[in-house]
């Protein structure tokens, strides 16, 4: 085949072409002899006719040459390149095609990524239960082909399937989805399946699917195409499920299934942390009602020595903590000086009885016997660990602004500033109250008291609160039952 190229080749070049030419002006010119033998050797007939045909023959080949074999290979090449150019075009457009496929895969895939990370962000930043599934059900729904999510977590000890977060349906679609794991027929349901299986259940399409009805019905009322059910584990332990639908068939594959497996461990982890915080909680409360009942106890024993005082911690605790509230402190505050109300006398438990029922004016003696409970109190609560500075404020509920109050004689701003607060409302309390050596004075004169001696004795800031809210905002004493 090379050879018969090189051949063909040859044949072209210009010698062959010049010699062939020639080779053809010869044949003619002696086929023009022997044609026109008859006529007279110089016509004039004879010479025009000899003249045209040599110069036929002469310029043919050239024309040839020159003309048409050139037009000839640029045509043919031009088919070759348009052939080339279409070929190229069909394969622009096919990769443009990929191209928009590609961007559209990217582009969704983005999407999943962008709401997994809103599902984290809800993991970290939400404490409700409400709230961190609305928000985990928000952020499926950010992924465009899902139209539909359900989240239910087990209660530990129950049956049932408890609905904690959806999104994306009507209250008419949400009754529908009521599953009992009792239930033999729960196992027909594919939430109820993917919980007993453990394993994903996916329906590519709703209606050629076994599903149960009515749910069937009311999953294409709503234009769901497909859906699936994915178990909620902790550990090996199925705790809730997962279930989302959406409006195209086949709309979950590879990514979309990793995608919604992920996600549902995230939820596994939210329902454990709440669970562990819901034990928490509860632990904190036990302990909470054990301190205070222990508080209680403590401070009844104190009221039982001392019959005419019964309620003065109780009381002082109502007061003291309606002023922290009036100032503005916060509620752990106001629990520390309600613990330290109840507390503040502790140390009466070295008081002899007889002394705290005296029924006259007590003398320097037993004055200075009754002066010592501030540190006897703080010696008995500082080995106790609070989180208050119980034993200090309570060591200075007895301080006063300018100095004469025991047991230090501490001064201003040295004064803790919960001391302050019980100082107050410690000497509004006794005051308005019966004491053994005197009738009750009245909260008029308690109020006087406090008032007369704002800045001197009593903190201001605190008097003013506990003026505002006896004169203006009606606090009473309550009754002690």
């Amino acid at each position: 085949m090379a050879r018969n190229d090189k051949k063909i080749h040859g044949y072209q070049s210009p010698v062959c072409l010049f010699i062939i030419i020639a080779f053809a002006i010869t044949v003619t010119e002696a086929l023009i002899m022997v044609s026109f033998r008859f006529l007279p050797p110089f016509s004039t007939l004879f010479i025009e006719i000899y003249d045209s045909l040599l110069l036929f023959v002469i310029i043919s080949p050239i024309i040839y040459l020159f003309v048409f074999r050139p037009l000839k290979l640029h045509i043919s090449k031009r088919e070759e390149t348009e052939t080339a150019l279409r070929f190229a075009n069909e394969q622009l457009q096919c990769n443009i095609t990929n191209l928009k496929q590609t961007e559209e895969k990217l582009r969704h895939l983005n999407t999943i990524l962008i709401s997994l990370r809103k599902v984290n962000e809800a993991l970290l930043t939400c404490k409700e239960e409400s709230h961190l599934f609305g928000k985990i059900c928000d952020s499926i729904l950010h992924v465009g082909f899902i139209k539909f999510v359900w989240i239910g977590v087990i209660e530990k000890g129950s049956s049932e399937v408890k609905l904690v977060a959806q999104k994306g349906f009507e209250d008419v679609f949400i009754s529908s989805i009521n599953i009992d794991l009792k239930d033999v027929s729960s196992h027909l349901d594919p939430i109820g399946k993917a919980i007993h299986t453990g394993e994903p259940v996916d329906l590519l399409d709703i209606e050629r699917d076994s599903i149960k009805e009515p749910r069937k019905d009311e999953a294409m009322k709503r234009g769901y195409a497909s859906s699936v059910a994915i178990p909620v584990k902790d550990g090996g332990e199925v705790v809730g499920v997962l279930s989302v639908c959406s409006d195209k068939k086949y709309a979950f594959g590879k990514e979309e299934m990793g995608y919604l497996m992920e996600v549902a461990n995230d939820i596994a982890v939210g329902v454990k942390s709440l669970w562990l915080e819901k034990d928490l909680k509860r632990s904190v409360e036990n302990l909470q009602k054990t301190l205070n009942g222990t508080i209680e106890a403590i401070s009844l024993m104190g009221e039982m020595r001392d019959p005419y005082t019964a309620g003065h911690e109780r009381r002082v605790a109502q007061l003291a903590c309606a002023i922290a509230k009036e100032i503005g402190m916060t509620e752990d505050q106001i629990e520390g000086i309600r613990v330290c109300a109840f507390l503040h006398d502790i140390g009466k438990i070295v008081v002899p009885s007889e002394i705290l029922s005296k029924p006259s004016q007590l003398n320097e003696y037993e004055y200075g016997i009754v002066k010592s409970h501030p540190k006897v109190g703080y010696d008995i609560l500082k080995r106790l660990e609070f989180p208050w500075p119980v034993a200090q404020i309570v060591l200075q509920h007895h301080e006063m602004v300018n100095g004469s109050g025991y047991p230090m004689g501490l001064k201003g701003e040295a004064i803790g500033f919960e001391a302050r607060i019980l100082a107050v409302a410690d000497v509004v309390e006794a005051m308005s109250g019966h004491r053994p050596y005197r009738a009750a004075l009245g909260i008029d004169k308690a109020l006087d008291e406090i008032s007369r001696n704002k800045e001197v004795l009593y903190d201001a800031k605190v008097v003013d609160a506990c003026m505002r809210l006896f004169m203006e905002k009606g606090f009473r004493f309550e009754a002690l039952g």
